[in-house]
Order: C-alpha cells, then sequence, then structure tokens
C-alpha cells in the first residue's frame, strides 16, 4: 500500500464542500460512466437489487435507473451533501416505478448483510479509500449467487504530469498526488476473491487546460483536495508553491497551441460471484505507484 494515509473524514468533507460546483467540472466522471454502464449492457444481467457505491451527485445512479428501470437501487456516499443532491434529483415519478434509496456510508464498511445485492457497482470511488482491496472484499461479501461486481478507478498514470512538476520543486512534493494502482495488481486482487471469469481494461484521456492553475481549480472544483492526505507536506495551495508549480508544469507539459496536457487513466474490472474457498482474511493489498 501507499505511505500516504488518506483521511476519509477529510475526503467526506472535501466533496461536501464540492457539491455545488462538482457538476460543472465532472466531464470525465460522466464519461467513464457512459463506458462503465456498456460492461453492464453485454452482461446480459437483470437484477432485481442494486448497489451503487459513490454515488456523487447520482449521475451514474441515473443511467442505472434508466438501464434497469423495475430493480430496486441503492446508492451510498461517504459524503452526505452528495447523496442529499442525488436524492433531490432522482424522486420517484410514479408509484409503479422502483425505488431508488440513498444513504450516506464508508465504502469499507457497508451497511448490508451477505449476498444482498444482484449487481455491485462503483464509478471512480476506490482511488479515495484508505484499504482500495477492502472495498473489494466488501463488494464481493454484499454480492448474491449468480451477481456481478463492476468498478472503475483511476490508474498509475493519471496525473503523472502534476507528480513530475510537482517533483521538479521537490522530491518531496511528488507525494501530494494520490498514488494510484496498477491494472495487473487490481486483477491480481481481484482473482484473491472468490469470483469468477474477472476481466480488467484500461482507457487513457489526455486532457487539456489553458494552464496548469485551470487544473489545480478543476481538482478542488470536484474535491480532489491533496488536503485529504494527513501526512501531506505543508503549502500545497501556498502562492509561492502554486506560482512554481505553474511555471514547471506549462513549462514541461505544454502542447502546440499553448495549453498543457493533463493524463488519466482509468481502470475497469468486473467479476462473477464464484463460492468461497476462503475466508476475506486472505485478500492481499493493492500495489500502488509511490511519490518521488
Amino acid at each position: 500500500m501507499s505511505e500516504h494515509h488518506i483521511n476519509s473524514y477529510r475526503v467526506g468533507q472535501r466533496f461536501s464542500q464540492a457539491v455545488t460546483t462538482y457538476d460543472n467540472h465532472a466531464v470525465l466522471q460522466r464519461e467513464v460512466a457512459e463506458r462503465l454502464i456498456t460492461h453492464v449492457e453485454f452482461a446480459r444481467l437483470k437484477p432485481k437489487q442494486i448497489l451503487d457505491i459513490g454515488c456523487g451527485t447520482g449521475y451514474f445512479t441515473g443511467l442505472l435507473r434508466d438501464r434497469f428501470k423495475r430493480a430496486h437501487i441503492v446508492a451510498l456516499d461517504l459524503a452526505g451533501t452528495m447523496t442529499e443532491v442525488a436524492k433531490k434529483q432522482h424522486t420517484r415519478s410514479f408509484p409503479w416505478q422502483a425505488k431508488t434509496q440513498f444513504t450516506t456510508a464508508d465504502a469499507l464498511a457497508l451497511p448490508f448483510p451477505d449476498n444482498g445485492f444482484d449487481l455491485v457497482c462503483s464509478n471512480l470511488t476506490m482511488q479515495w479509500v484508505t484499504e482500495p482491496e477492502r472495498m473489494l472484499a466488501e463488494m464481493r461479501r454484499v454480492l448474491a449467487p449468480g451477481g456481478l461486481m463492476l468498478l472503475s478507478t483511476f490508474g498509475r498514470r493519471t496525473l503523472s504530469e502534476l507528480r513530475q512538476s510537482l517533483a521538479s520543486i521537490n522530491h518531496e512534493y511528488a507525494g501530494l498526488v494520490l498514488p494510484f494502482p496498477d491494472v495487473t495488481n487490481l486483477g491480481n486482487c481481484l482473482m484473491e476473491l472468490p469470483v469468477e471469469l474477472p476481466v480488467t481494461d484500461t482507457d487513457l484521456f489526455t486532457l487539456t487546460y489553458p494552464d496548469a492553475m485551470a487544473l489545480v481549480r478543476e481538482l478542488k472544483a470536484l474535491g480532489a483536495s491533496a488536503s485529504a492526505i494527513s501526512n501531506r507536506p505543508g503549502g500545497l495551495y501556498g502562492r509561492g508553491l502554486l506560482r512554481q508549480l505553474d511555471a514547471a508544469y506549462n513549462t514541461a507539459h505544454q502542447i502546440e497551441d499553448g495549453r498543457v496536457r493533463a493524463t488519466f487513466e482509468v481502470l475497469y474490472a468486473q467479476a462473477w460471484y464464484a463460492e468461497a474457498p476462503h475466508t476475506y482474511d486472505n485478500v492481499i493489498p493493492i500495489q500502488v505507484e509511490h511519490g518521488g
């Protein structure tokens, strides 16, 4: 695991604070959600009970609702204000429509009994938990026989330009960018669980911004703040460091039209329920790329 300790309370706090700005900046998150839902369509699954972990303001929940109109959906998020916004956006229009329930909970301690959901999914949430392998185990724990678990998360090449620019200022600052899992290790962790047909895949996105500060502002508006890392070096958002970062990033990662690029690698994973040959204590840690 990473040397960083992600503070769950701060993660929830940052996303709660970003609730009014999140949807205006979550273009990539919505694109990944659209791609993730296609995995379900190919699976020919007809779930009656669905769990959406890390629902945010409810975009992926809405895709699930549109795809499975008669299923009962439970959507949860660590940030209470996010679930409140999602709930307002997903009111039931007709009495015959299936219910969508929203709740605030931690992905590492799902408040549900074993084997309760036919589809357990999560869009771009796992990178924010302290123990991603434990989240996978929890997803499998609540999965019903015959069910499918499906997720997306950011991979190790995500924000590589930001990490490199920070390291060029001070090698310790590279650790301000969260470490992300490698697709091979994610697949290995899946295979340690009692699942069948585990599959992983990747997408690589290159986004462009007017300058480095536009990227930093977007990350903050999305709630992706480094202050969620408890042992971070001080002063990430100090004016001096921001000036240095802007100069270093704009020099090293500028493209032809004067804009700068930022890489986002997205990992997808899915697996089907299998009878458990061993206990969940046997899960192995996901290896992530360390700063430096």
